[in-house]
């Protein structure tokens, strides 16, 4: 039987979008924002920066809208081409002036909550071309798969008989680093407003019962949370 976890919203700002969808490895963090102008203006003038430009990178901020009693109100992600591109941004960013300053600001306008690091299986609906809003709407579900391959399959087919009208990009995201968070999967569905996201429900869907049936034993649901996206920035 699926189950949820009260406690944990997983820290994604996670998108399959044409920001991320190059992405080869992303850095995820709940944040408990104090100062939302504040964090904006860190960020604006961060990614602005020399050191910043330097680094081929995608950042997206997301708004939790509904995250149970998680006590995270936003989401910062960070995208990278690859694990070397990664490592390189590591580097730039500990030689950094401009890093250390946004830190401080980073610090003073909120409290990280938790931090993970997360990639892309390439399993998705392949509708990406869904998304043509800036400021999309998603729902994240974070998931314990004990057999990826099978659970995949199955998911695949679930999408695959989605109602074809239905205007949502959805993917899967495995988790490599999760701290002491719980999950091994994120699944994803975007669209560009929550009325088109919450349009079709699962009892609307048609693979969903035999879904459900085939991935009872093998996944437990730890979270079901809903967000907007506040602003991206790229270089990439």
């Amino acid at each position: 039987m699926t189950r949820f976890s009260k406690g944990f919203l997983i820290a994604f700002g996670l998108v399959i979008s044409s920001a991320s969808s190059n992405a080869q490895i992303a850095l995820g963090f709940d944040i408990e924002v104090t100062d939302p102008s504040r964090l904006l203006a860190a960020m604006d003038k961060y990614t602005e920066s020399e050191t910043s430009n330097s680094i081929p990178a995608t950042a997206i901020l997301s708004q939790y809208v509904a995250n149970g009693n998680s006590s995270a109100t936003h989401n910062l992600a960070v995208f990278y081409p690859s694990v070397e591109g990664m490592d390189d941004a590591f580097l730039k960013n500990a030689l950094s002036a401009d890093w250390n300053e946004f830190l401080t600001e980073f610090g003073a306008a909120s409290n990280t909550v938790l931090n993970v690091m997360f990639e892309p299986t390439g399993i998705t609906n392949n509708n990406a071309d869904a998304l043509t809003s800036d400021l999309y709407a998603s729902r994240w579900i974070v998931i314990d798969v004990t057999d990826e391959a099978a659970f995949a399959a199955e998911w695949q087919q679930l999408v695959n008989s989605d109602p074809t009208n239905w205007d949502v990009n959805a993917g899967l995201w495995r988790i490599t680093a999760p701290g002491d968070a719980t999950g091994t999967h994120l699944v994803v569905y975007q669209a560009n407003n929550f009325s088109t996201l919450l349009s079709v429900r699962n009892s609307d869907r048609l693979g969903m019962a035999s879904f459900q049936r085939a991935v009872n034993s093998i996944s437990a649901v730890y979270s079901n949370s809903m967000v907007n996206t506040v602003k991206t920035w790229t270089n990439q």
